[in-house]
Parts: structure tokens; C-alpha cells; sequence
């Protein structure tokens, strides 16, 4: 009895670990031999015990061989457990099988709960998301930084050591990705994490600062948002009826412009039956199916460049292109001749305002081209949308996106044709009836509604 005591004792010492390590795994018969290594992966682990997903069952009390992949150890970890629970996961497809862990190295099993206390990031970034914050920093020597509104704030007061970082990132990534980190000393992605509280998924950007690798993760609102959710005006609705042309969703970094796109395709997909192709790096939100059918290319990975992904979204008889960014010229070009040839194109785009993104476009092409450029953007544009966050009235860890409204109609396309950039504010401003408002009239209309403080409207 009292040793039973000292075995549950022990294993409250090893906290589980939600994270994502690939092992190998065979059963071992009761006449001793063994049958063929099937792989697979653990996404929640201590040094006592793991859990595993199989392709068929496994019977209870089997006992299992299992070759071990842990980041940065050189060898396999070899150990043997019993299975003590199986269910399924996907009815007749995958198991869920925990095994604990009877036959293991002590070493072997000191150095598995020194890494899985360095790699336990999951409850790190649930613990942030729960607590409001927008973005998860993990710098050399600080405690891991979580934004939330304008402030960073520590988790905890243990300044991160260079190893705890590459450890706690390298284990959210695979082999592939760690490979283009390795290459590129960058890399952009994004990851969904499972948890008993829920789902959560993040873009990761993984970076070198004087050799050392380091980390920032941006939480992505799930599910999608709706256009009602975002609390948008009327026509942001009414631009996803446009069959073609180019919308482009403008803003500085992290102002919302991927969830302003995202909220515009869901609508899209909800009520109407088209095909869409979006072109991204990363994919941010992953959108199920409804009315249309929805093609999320990564670059990168399903395809090598944005051009080539524009050439290919033509020939799949694409009603609707979404691109995250413009890189160089060609894309452009794709882009405007997709919008002129029958199909909606979306683009978000980083820039300080509708006049710095016309210039942005145009300026993109040679000096004997810029007519041209705004001839063609001229006929083909439909919107610009400018957005900023703005913080709520009383919600402090929450903010709003204020959009001004660029609509081209005949008279600001002859402006755009022409170069005359000066005069869109005067006709966005006195063109309300169809649907243009400045980012002042966005923040008034914001303010009336009780949803910002009058002292943001003043310091506009």
C-alpha cells in the first residue's frame, strides 16, 4: 500500500506536456517478438506516462516498445509501457492510446522531464490568450512579454534562456520548417493548439537577434468573425456582392487588416456559391466550407510564389482571389488583370493611408508606365478600405477597427486616372450617400454609438 502511495507521489512530480513530439511504436506479443514500427505522434506527455494516436486499436494492458524523437537529443529515447486506455478519436480511423511508461533509463527519464519543462509553451499561450493579451514575446533574458492593449506585461519573473526558447518554439514546428529556419534565419507560420479550454491558433514569427533565436506569436480570433461581429458598416456587406474588381484592405501592421479580409470572405462563403482562392504566407485563418468552395494556398508550401499561384487561380475557374501582400511588380500585374477579367481580388495591403496605397501601386511601375497604371487601376478598382484600431469605451483590453472608406465611382476614377490624389479626401468626405466616410466621421460614428471615448475622437 505504502508503495502505491510512493508511485502516485512520484508521478504528481511530472506535470503532462501538451507537446507535439513524433515517436515509433510496436507491440510486443506476449511470446516476446516484436511486430513491425508504426509511426505516429504524442501531443501530450510526462515522464511517467504519454498518450499517442494510432491507426488501430490496441488492446488494453499490451505491452508497446517505443522510440522516442526529442528535439536537440541526438539519439531516440527507447522505453517500454503498458497501455492503459484507448479510445477512439476518429470512429474506425485513429485511437487515442495512453501508455505508461514502465521500463525506461533513469537518465533517460531525467532528461525527458528536464526538456518537457522547456518545451510545456501551450499553457504559456493559452494562459496569454485567456488573459486578454494580443501577442506572446519570448526574448533572451526576459520573462516570456504579452501584449495586451498598448502594454507588455510579464508572465512570471524568470528571465528565458537562449536554449528554453529554441526548445519551446522548435517543438510547435516540423522538420521542414525547422529546416527553412534554419536556412533562411526567419521564418513565418501559424500553428492551432488543442486544449481542454479550447482551440487557439497563432501566427508565428520565429527570428535571429545577435544569433539567438527568439519568438513573437499573434493570437487569430476563432472562429472567423462575422462582418455583424466586427460591427462594420453597411457597405463593407455590400462590397462582398461585387462580382469583380479589386477591393484592397489597407492599414499599418497588426491594425486587423487579415481579420477585416477574413470577416469579408466568411461572409462570401456563407451566402454565396463561389470558388475561392486564397494566397498566403502564413495561413492564418482556416475557414470551413460552406456555400463555396474555399482553396487556402500557402506559399511556400502548396505553391512557390504568389504569381504563379495568380496564373494557376485563373485556369481553376476562380470567382474570388485573395492575396495577404503584393511582393513585386509581376504580382501586381497578375493581380489587376485578374480584377480586369472577371474576378473579385482582395488584397490587404500595409500602408498609412488611401493616398500612400495609390502611390504605392502606381509608383510600382517604371515612370513610362504610370499612366497606364492608373488607367488600369482606374477601371478596375472598386475599393480601398484604411483601417486603425481604436480602444473601446470602458473595454480596455479590447479595441475596434475605425475604416475609412475609399469607393470608386466615375468621378474618383477620372481623379485616379488623372494623378489628382489631392482632392480624395474632399470627395470621400462629401460622398456619404455612397458609403465613403473619413477616418474623423468613422471615429464620430463610433463615438455615437457608445462604442470609443470622446477623447479619441479629439486626438485624432
Amino acid at each position: 500500500m505504502k508503495d502505491q502511495e510512493n508511485i502516485k507521489i512520484n508521478r504528481r512530480q511530472y506535470e503532462r506536456v501538451r507537446a507535439q513530439l513524433a515517436l515509433e511504436y510496436r507491440i510486443i506479443s506476449e511470446d516476446k517478438t516484436s511486430r513491425a514500427w508504426n509511426s505516429t505522434i504524442t501531443k501530450n506527455i510526462s515522464a511517467v506516462g504519454l498518450c499517442l494516436e494510432s491507426f488501430h486499436p490496441l488492446g488494453l494492458n499490451s505491452t508497446v516498445e517505443i522510440s522516442l524523437r526529442v528535439p536537440f537529443f541526438q539519439d531516440p529515447i527507447m522505453l517500454k509501457g503498458r497501455v492503459v486506455r484507448a479510445a477512439e478519436i476518429k470512429p474506425g480511423e485513429v485511437y487515442g492510446v495512453a501508455v505508461a511508461i514502465t521500463d525506461i533509463k533513469p537518465e533517460d527519464r531525467n532528461k525527458l522531464q528536464i526538456e518537457l519543462e522547456q518545451i510545456d509553451i501551450t499553457s504559456l499561450l493559452q494562459q496569454a490568450v485567456e488573459q486578454g493579451a494580443t501577442d506572446l514575446h519570448l526574448s533572451l533574458g526576459h520573462p516570456p512579454m504579452m501584449r495586451k492593449t498598448n502594454k507588455l506585461e510579464a508572465m512570471g519573473n524568470d528571465p528565458l534562456g537562449k536554449n528554453a526558447i529554441k526548445r519551446m518554439v522548435f517543438s510547435l514546428i516540423n522538420e521542414q520548417e525547422i529546416e527553412c529556419f534554419n536556412r533562411n534565419s526567419e521564418l513565418s507560420t501559424a500553428i492551432t493548439l488543442v486544449t481542454i479550454s479550447g482551440t487557439f491558433r497563432f501566427r508565428l514569427n520565429i527570428f535571429l537577434q545577435q544569433g539567438i533565436v527568439e519568438a513573437v506569436f499573434h493570437a487569430i480570433l476563432m472562429p472567423v468573425p462575422t462582418i455583424k461581429d466586427l460591427q462594420f458598416p453597411k457597405i463593407i456587406e455590400a462590397l462582398t456582392q461585387e462580382k469583380t474588381g479589386l477591393i484592397i484592405i489597407a492599414g499599418n501592421s497588426g491594425c486587423g487588416k487579415t481579420t477585416t479580409c477574413a470577416a469579408m470572405i466568411q461572409q462570401i462563403n456563407t451566402h454565396q456559391q463561389k470558388v475561392i482562392t486564397m494566397l498566403q504566407q502564413p495561413i492564418e485563418y482556416v475557414f470551413e466550407a460552406k456555400q463555396s468552395i474555399i482553396r487556402q494556398r500557402q506559399i511556400g508550401q502548396d505553391i512557390c510564389s504568389y504569381s504563379k499561384g495568380l496564373e494557376e487561380a485563373t485556369k481553376q475557374n476562380s470567382d474570388i482571389i485573395v492575396l495577404d501582400q503584393i511582393p513585386n511588380i509581376q504580382t501586381l500585374e497578375l493581380a489587376l488583370a485578374a480584377a480586369q477579367n472577371g474576378a473579385l481580388v482582395l488584397i490587404t495591403l500595409s500602408s498609412s493611408g488611401i493616398i500612400a496605397v495609390l502611390n504605392q501601386l502606381i509608383y510600382a511601375f517604371p515612370t513610362d508606365k504610370q499612366y497606364y497604371a492608373r488607367k488600369v487601376i482606374a477601371e478596375s478598382l472598386k475599393a480601398i478600405i484604411f483601417q486603425k484600431l481604436l480602444s473601446r469605451k470602458a473595454k480596455t483590453e479590447n479595441k475596434i477597427a475605425g475604416l475609412e472608406i475609399f469607393i470608386n465611382n466615375q468621378e474618383t476614377a477620372t481623379v485616379i486616372k488623372e494623378g489628382f490624389f489631392d482632392k480624395i479626401p474632399i470627395l470621400i468626405q462629401n460622398d456619404i450617400d455612397s458609403g465613403m466616410q473619413s477616418m474623423e466621421q468613422a471615429m464620430i460614428q463610433l463615438f455615437e454609438q457608445g462604442l470609443i471615448d470622446n477623447s479619441i475622437v479629439r486626438n485624432k
